[in-house]
């Protein structure tokens, strides 16, 4: 099916953010056919960038990042961070068991309930396909022993850029290496971005607690592109949905990675009920 991906049991579509999703495999039903998987339902955006504040939005980075126009403090942290590492593209098949120790280290801060757990030789393949797919790895490099202590992983479109991943060693942190490793991408993207590019760190995050957007947007001028969420369940999926929504809040008490995801689908369906209201 084109322009639509198949994730975690859900269709989403594959083409850029500002750009509309087809939906003419929703009006023919061929979107819940997969061989990838049962798909559950479609999620898409619609109303990029609008002028009113949602519930849902995008984080991107459409303007020129200039440190000199941040507070002290924050110019304190990236500057650090700078002193601490040095950050460059490389080749991810010459850093394999490097990389795999921070993908580790960084799993480790995660709470146990979602944590995720990756074998060497799925993460081999995971470089591979980097590789294939000719996306750019950003490593950065401690200065005092050389070594690898994060990296980011950057898929480029033909009119944005993706923030697909960033893992760093959590006894690093203090050290200022995602400042360093933010302001080299920002840098690096400038010249791009000033002839309309931009960069994005994906949707609002649904399913893992995180502040990592807020410190984006404080430390690297990102911003909120609001847009209105969509969701179409599959036949008898919309019911489930339906019975259980009135439970919502009890659901995200439960422990378990199950009841995460199910929160997180109920979260999404208040979200897009109160686009409608």
């Amino acid at each position: 099916m084109k322009n639509w991906i198949y994730y975690n049991h859900a269709i989403l579509p594959g083409n850029a953010p500002h750009e509309q999703a087809d939906l003419e495999p929703l009006r023919t039903r061929s979107i819940w056919k997969s061989e990838k998987g049962l798909v559950l339902f479609a999620r898409w955006t619609s109303e990029f960038d609008c002028v009113h504040e949602t519930s849902w939005w995008y984080c991107i980075k459409d303007t020129l990042f200039d440190i000199s126009k941040l507070k002290a403090k924050r110019r304190y942290e990236i500057n650090k961070g700078r002193k601490n590492f040095d950050v460059q593209v490389i080749d991810p098949g010459i850093y394999i068991e490097e990389l795999y120790k921070v993908l580790r280290e960084a799993f480790c801060a995660y709470p146990m309930e979602y944590r995720p757990s990756v074998e060497s030789s799925e993460f081999v393949r995971s470089v591979e396909n980097w590789k294939k797919n000719k996306r750019i790895i950003y490593g950065a490099f401690e200065k005092d022993s050389d070594k690898i202590g994060g990296f980011a992983v950057l898929i480029e479109h033909e009119s944005y850029a993706q923030l697909s991943e960033l893992k760093t060693m959590p006894i690093l942190e203090k050290l200022g290496i995602n400042a360093a490793i933010m302001a080299k991408i920002c840098e690096d993207y400038n010249p791009q971005i000033e002839k309309g590019y931009y960069l994005s760190d994906g949707e609002r995050s649904i399913f893992h607690e995180t502040n990592f957007q807020d410190y984006l947007e404080k430390y690297f001028g990102f911003r909120k592109a609001y847009a209105k969420l969509n969701i179409k369940y599959r036949r008898g999926v919309g019911v489930i949905v339906a019975v259980l929504y009135p439970l919502r809040k009890g659901i995200r008490k439960l422990k378990g990675n199950i009841f995460k995801k199910l929160y997180a689908v109920l979260l999404m369906e208040e979200i897009a009920r109160g686009e409608k209201d």
